[in-house]
């Protein structure tokens, strides 16, 4: 935990210096404000009383004017610097939020952008990325703020404990024999309490789902229709009611031991209490020190739970730590080769590439199993080719491997005899633009939504017009018109348009392939045919590789590739195949007859 929280502090010194620094020296101050105040309260009422006389006096001592102003002009500075230290610590925390949301996040946005593909599939590090992607600067700041805030409190509570030993040094190293198991029990209960939450983790992400269908618009529509509202949230309910009860089960375990501590403590008090009466009366003890001591006491008091509460937090943030560092530990994308090979390719990728993967092998990240096996095919530049196959028999990971989003195991991807490992990612934007099957709608404008295809065409009406025409787009949309439910006037698009606004997008770009991966899966089979017909022409002087479940599709290709087993099981034309039988022309006949009447 020690390590970080000092992470913490040299993360946010890092990248906010100057404003850290100054609330630093300010929470310093704020710390030894209570032990001041009440030190200097004793010492002005003992020469208050020193300078009076009376019945101060044989208690308190002589005390001339001088020291009497002395001690108040002190006590009105601590008061002063207790008055405005809130003002200008609220300042500079705003001016270190900002420094923070600009150079720290950035760090984390740009960590996103370099991260290797796989990061995003692989689930162990999904909690991490989620994490990171919310307002990563601010769950370091909190753990870092609270840090020094246990810190702080701790100095406060060490100088107010001092002032006990103004009567006897007993009553201050008591306190801290005391104060040591109440902080053993705290971390005890943190610690039960981040197990826990590590065990319930998968139903947090359930309740979080559940609670999202309830919240969606969709969902809920469906689960309205077919009844089934009150089931999920009697399902959300179980989870919910389990994690309540292991809660307040440790709860109540670790709320024994807090108990007894506190009885502890106020028996300490007590003792205190009686011993400075027998002194006040005695004599051995001056009026002062007795307002101090007894001052004192509801400080310390008071602390003890704050710091309790203060470190508390602070081993609960501590994962927060942990995230970011495991975050900023995770593989980047390679950019050494690729350098390399930027200045002999230039800056424009051939028009025609000529792709073979050859005896092409790979298994994604943890898994044992073949998504390939051995893999070999050509598309010639130009060429319209098919990817054929059962679900799982690789076509997507193809897509993936081409774009560089993953290396094979064995084997090579070429682009005109080049390695796919040595390119680009400049270079191979350029060469394919995809629409993958889970196209991703954003929640902004219909201008932005299309121009991500080639956003220099960001202002090119015109250009984005085209585009949205050969994609199948219908209706006079303005473009700056604002898509999703984000904007309050935000236009809620049918999965079939949203589509068609990601075809549109891939057409904007003036890449040699366009790789389409299940593009139609939302769109009836009238509106397949015809923006495969528009393909037809808008495709002339390019290369297409198209994905397709519906095999009617591939018939338009001038090259199928049918995969089964991680392999090419065979290749050529749909006429071809269908002549020479086997497993195309078995699928092929096995969609057909479902559209053929009895």
């Amino acid at each position: 935990m020690l390590k970080q929280a000092v992470r913490s502090i040299a993360v946010i010194l890092k990248y906010a210096r100057v404003p850290t620094m100054l609330t630093l020296l300010l929470r310093l101050a704020q710390s030894v404000e209570v032990p001041l105040s009440i030190y200097f309260t004793g010492r002005l009422i003992n020469g208050i009383g020193g300078y009076i006389g009376g019945g101060f006096a044989a208690a308190s001592g002589s005390a001339a004017l001088p020291d009497v102003i002395l001690w108040a002009g002190l006590l009105i500075g601590v008061m002063l610097l207790s008055a405005n230290s809130g003002l200008f610590l609220g300042l500079g925390e705003i001016y270190t939020h900002k420094l923070l949301n600009r150079n720290l996040t950035g760090v984390v946005l740009d960590k996103f952008r370099r991260l290797e593909y796989a990061c995003f599939e692989d689930p162990d590090v999904l909690n991490t990325l989620e994490r990171m992607g919310s307002e990563p600067h601010l769950k370091i700041y909190y753990l870092y703020n609270n840090t020094v805030s246990a810190v702080s409190t701790f100095i406060s509570l060490v100088g107010t404990a001092v002032v006990f030993t103004q009567v006897s040094v007993w009553f201050a190293a008591v306190y801290f024999v005391l104060l040591a198991p109440l902080l053993w029990f705290n971390f005890k209960e943190i610690e039960a309490r981040q197990k826990l939450w590590n065990t319930e983790m998968p139903n947090w992400r359930r309740r979080t789902y559940l609670s999202a269908l309830m919240a969606d618009k969709h969902a809920e529509f469906e689960l309205k229709t077919f009844g089934a509202v009150g089931f999920i949230l009697s399902k959300w309910k179980r989870y919910a009611d389990t994690f309540r009860a292991e809660y307040v089960r440790m709860r109540i375990q670790s709320g024994k031991y807090g108990a007894f501590h506190v009885t502890a403590l106020a028996g300490w008090a007590v003792f205190v209490m009686l011993s400075m009466i027998a002194g006040l009366s005695g004599g051995t003890v001056s009026i002062g020190v007795f307002v101090a001591c007894i001052t004192s006491m509801g400080a310390i008091l008071g602390s003890s739970s704050e710091m309790s509460g203060a470190f508390s937090q602070v081993s609960q943030d501590c994962i927060e730590m942990q995230h970011f560092d495991i975050f900023m530990a995770l593989p980047e994308t390679s950019t050494s080769a690729a350098a390399d090979m930027r200045a002999d390719m230039g800056t424009e990728p051939a028009r025609g590439p000529h792709i073979v993967f050859d005896k092409v092998t790979f298994s994604y990240p943890k898994s044992d199993k073949a998504v390939l096996n051995g893999a070999s095919f050509e598309i010639l530049p130009g060429e319209r080719a098919a990817l054929v196959g059962e679900n799982g028999a690789g076509k997507s990971t193809i897509v993936k491997l081409l774009c560089g989003l993953y290396r094979p195991d064995s084997g090579d991807i070429l682009i005109n005899g080049v390695s796919v490992t040595r390119l680009p990612a400049a270079y191979l934007r350029r060469v394919f633009s995809v629409v993958f099957q889970d196209f991703c709608g954003y929640e902004l404008t219909l201008r932005e939504n299309v121009a991500f295809g080639s956003i220099d065409k960001l202002d090119d009406d015109q250009a984005l017009r085209q585009a949205l025409e050969e994609g199948l787009w219908s209706g006079d949309m303005p473009l700056d018109a604002n898509l999703g439910r984000l904007e309050p006037d935000g236009v809620d698009l049918s999965g079939g348009q949203w589509q068609k606004v990601a075809v549109a997008r891939s057409i904007l770009s003036d890449s040699a392939f366009i790789i389409l991966d299940e593009p139609t899966a939302a769109l009836d089979p009238v509106a397949e045919s015809r923006m495969y017909e528009t393909f037809q022409s808008v495709l002339r002087h390019r290369g297409c590789i198209m994905i397709s479940h519906r095999l009617a599709s591939a018939r338009l290709a001038e090259k199928i590739i049918v995969l089964a087993g991680g392999a090419v099981a065979q290749t050529g034309t749909h006429a071809a195949l269908m002549v020479s039988g086997g497993l195309y022309a078995d699928m092929f006949g096995a969609q057909s007859a479902l559209y053929v009447s009895d």
